[in-house]
């Protein structure tokens, strides 16, 4: 695991890349994900898109998953795949699917009109749009299992095409990232359009990120008047953050504002150590909240609840701990991770019969999805079964 996020990081531009395991001549591939084409009838061509699945995917065989869809994705892929991983592990968002669709044509798919005094072939968002909705969309839910919660993420022209799906077709996805987005198009268009959604919509339960770059002159005053746009003409139910990243250029700045729109959307979604002691109804209310201001219904992940065992175990709060471990278990039974905890809580009752079987579980997960830390489980094993041995003999 650390060595698959760590390549992930180093070589984000490679769609393969080779971890060593200190032997000279025996490097692993290890593969982010996995490419697909789909023929579009809409667009009249193949088109090829990579997905990349969450650690859990495997093995919580009924878990659901938002999913990102990514523009650009020759681009953005990789970073985007190593992002939300990173974040995910670290309990800043939740677990999602990554969906990045290779461009073909950009400014025939990105913009929405022709705009023949300065491009030419422009015009064809609202095709580009249809094959995401009536293509893409429902290849990817029926081939993965995705939860109906959707964001799209453009950079550039794929920004303006992101603010374009806002306008035309809101309710297709829940989040909008734009990235950088092109806004002189057509005499200002992007800028224009959005406006008359905004005042036209008496509500809009949806979210939009949009962040500039090193702009200057002009594009920072078209900028300034989008955000201008967003602070006046908001509906109801409309959540919008505006970021500036002055330091970085067009081109690199989609790396770090891929994070701060993730954990802008989900704000509030992290708990720290020290916010353990609030309690579990407190963290419960805390989940709630986020998943009114998303507008997508969240449990408390598995990680938290994890953690709020742990803290009961060092109060001394046993039968807790183990309630809590018993949830995880009960709400995640393909889970290694769970099925460890709960013997440990066991061993804490001094329950060893429990511990075991506990353990055993954790273990036999551990083998069939090949788990990294399988060493680790079948190391506790044997701890446990040691401390029954004991006991028996007792």
């Amino acid at each position: 695991m650390t060595c698959r996020r760590l390549m992930l990081f180093l070589l984000l531009c490679l769609p393969l890349v080779f971890c060593a395991n200190g032997f000279a001549g025996t490097a692993v591939p290890i593969v982010i994900g996995e490419s697909r084409q789909l023929h579009s009838a809409v667009l009249d061509e193949d088109r090829t898109y990579q997905v990349f699945l969450p650690d859990s995917y495997a093995w919580a065989q009924g878990r659901r998953y938002p999913v990102l869809y990514v523009l650009d994705g020759k681009s953005h892929y990789a970073h985007t795949a190593a992002s939300v991983d990173y974040l995910a592990a670290q309990g800043e968002i939740p677990e999602m699917i990554v969906v990045a669709v290779a461009s073909t044509n950009r400014v025939r798919d990105f913009t929405q009109t022709d705009w023949a005094s300065h491009w030419v072939g422009g015009g064809g968002a609202d095709n580009f749009l249809r094959f995401l909705s009536s293509e893409l969309i429902p290849e990817v839910e029926r081939s993965y299992r995705a939860d109906g919660f959707r964001i799209l993420s453009g950079h550039s022209a794929g920004g303006q095409f992101a603010l374009h799906g806002l306008t035309s077709e809101p309710t297709l996805f829940k989040a909008y990232f734009a990235l950088s987005p092109s806004l002189d198009w057509d005499d200002r268009m992007p800028q224009r359009s959005l406006q008359q959604a905004l005042r036209a919509a008496e509500s809009l339960p949806a979210f939009l990120y949009v962040a500039r770059s090193d702009d200057a002159g002009q594009a920072l005053a078209d900028y300034e008047a989008l955000v201008a746009t967003l602070r006046d003409d908001s509906p109801q139910g409309f959540r919008w953050h505006a970021q500036a990243f002055p330091e970085e250029t067009h081109g690199g700045m989609p790396l770090l504002a891929q994070i701060d729109a993730l954990r802008s959307l989900y704000a509030g979604y992290h708990v720290h150590n020290d916010q353990l002691g609030e309690g579990l109804a407190a963290i419960e209310q805390r989940y709630r909240k986020v998943s009114e201001a998303v507008n997508w219904p969240m449990a408390v992940p598995e990680d938290v609840i994890n953690r709020l065992g742990y803290a009961a175990l060092g109060k001394g709060r046993t039968e807790d701990a183990i309630a809590l471990f018993r949830r995880n278990v009960d709400a995640s039974p393909g889970s290694a991770n769970a099925w460890d905890s709960l013997a440990d809580g066991y061993a804490a009752a001094e329950q060893w019969s429990d511990a075991v079987n506990a353990a055993e579980q954790s273990l036999a997960l551990a083998a069939r999805y090949q788990l990294p830390s399988h060493e680790y489980f079948a190391g506790q094993l044997k701890k446990m079964q040691g401390h029954l041995q004991q006991r028996s003999a007792d």
